[in-house]
């Protein structure tokens, strides 16, 4: 009898809109008992305190990007912070030189695409534009690359483009990306991956396939999320989710997949939603990094928020972070003749949950095992001789 393989894939998409679901916890501790990584950039009252837009994670060089926006074009700021060794951050230092760059206009966030290249990707709002930035000698930038956007993303008055997020190819073959004309899409132009941009008027995502070699592009499409408002996005490439976080008296991250459906008589698509969470408070939050799922302890791992004009509040380490960090457990409890039995466990946080079985990674056929249900188990008896199996949980 061939063995039966099972592959967990925790914590992908639903495919519902974000309405079908009331917001679930906030799922970290308090805003007052975040770390207050406010302090690190200098004495009080320090360049941290206004306007932080935006963040991002490089899990292999382990270093913390923090976006400043202004005041004013000319002071706009980007940092890298380092941990200290003692649980705390510091900002980082290069031969004497101190890793914070300046001068990049109304910079509103930052992402990185090859974690082993000291180049970073920027959206500057206004202009609305993908900028590329050599900073690899710090307090130095130099411009590599300058796309024109602006043409596809709907600036209107001083509502622009506010996030920025790079997804590997890898991710958008899995999920079944499409174009905007629902063909499987994938970067055609060298990067091996697309520039994914949320923005401010409307709350959709829009896509674009860049080419670092010329400075030239593709437009592939938008796609809406579930709110009229995106201030930040992170891609967690441990989970292969895409984070969006909504300001604007929303107060919400919404977690999505990268499929995507179409809607009758519009030129947009509609995101996957896997889940949406309830902010930690009404600040002016404006940026969000996380720790891959890799670096859970005990159910946790570190997220990251910038807030736009916190004053002595303006950079918090949310310690406690749950999502992604689920324990889900299989026992195949096989007799001597198919079927099977497989029994599957999970210790979450908030419910409910959905459970899908599919027989390919893609998970285009799934089976719903669990309807979005407040329970944290199920026996499922249809597993066959030599059949790989696929279990998903939303």
């Amino acid at each position: 009898m061939s063995p039966v393989r099972l592959l967990l894939v925790v914590a992908l998409a639903l495919g519902l809109p974000a309405p079908a679901f009331a917001a679930d916890p906030w799922p970290a501790e308090a805003v007052v008992a975040a770390a207050n990584l406010t302090p690190v950039e200098g004495p009080e009252p320090n360049d941290f305190h206004q306007d932080l837009s935006g963040l991002a994670w490089n899990p292999l060089m382990r270093r913390l990007w923090v976006v400043r926006n202004g005041p004013g074009a000319d002071n706009s700021r980007l940092w890298t912070l380092r941990e200290d060794g003692a649980g705390g951050w510091v900002v980082d230092e290069q031969d004497g030189r101190r890793a914070e760059w300046s001068g990049f206009g109304d910079l509103e966030d930052v992402t990185l695409a090859d974690y082993a290249e000291r180049t970073v990707f920027v959206i500057v709002e206004g202009e609305e534009r993908i900028k590329e930035f050599d900073v690899s000698i710090y307090g130095v930038r130099t411009l590599r690359n300058d796309w024109n956007t602006r043409p596809f993303l709907p600036l209107s008055g001083g509502s622009g483009a506010e996030g920025i997020a790079f997804v590997p190819d890898e991710f958008l073959d899995a999920q079944g990306f499409v174009d905007a004309g629902g063909n499987a899409y994938r970067s055609r132009r060298g990067m091996g991956g697309l520039m994914f941009v949320g923005h401010q008027n409307g709350g959709a995502v829009f896509v674009f396939d860049l080419d670092r070699r010329d400075g030239t592009f593709d437009f592939v499409g938008e796609y809406r999320t579930g709110y009229a408002e995106t201030a930040a996005l992170a891609f967690d490439r441990s989970l292969g989710a895409l984070y969006a976080w909504h300001d604007d008296g929303f107060d919400t991250l919404e977690k999505c997949r990268l499929s995507s459906q179409p809607v009758a008589g519009q030129s947009w698509r509609r995101l996957d939603t896997i889940r949406v969470y309830a902010g930690p408070d009404h600040a002016n939050n404006e940026g969000m990094a996380l720790f891959p799922v890799e670096e859970c302890r005990d159910g946790h791992r570190p997220f990251f928020m910038a807030v736009d004009d916190g004053g002595p509040n303006s950079l918090f380490q949310y310690r406690r972070f749950s999502e992604g960090c689920e324990s889900l457990t299989v026992d195949a409890a096989r007799g001597d003749a198919p079927p099977a039995r497989v029994e599957l466990r999970w210790n979450l946080g908030p419910a409910p949950y959905t459970l899908r079985r599919a027989t390919t990674p893609g998970f285009r056929d799934s089976v719903v095992l669990v309807d979005h249900q407040d329970v944290t188990a199920y026996d499922d008896d249809a597993m066959h001789d030599g059949q790989t199996y696929f279990y998903r949980l939303d």
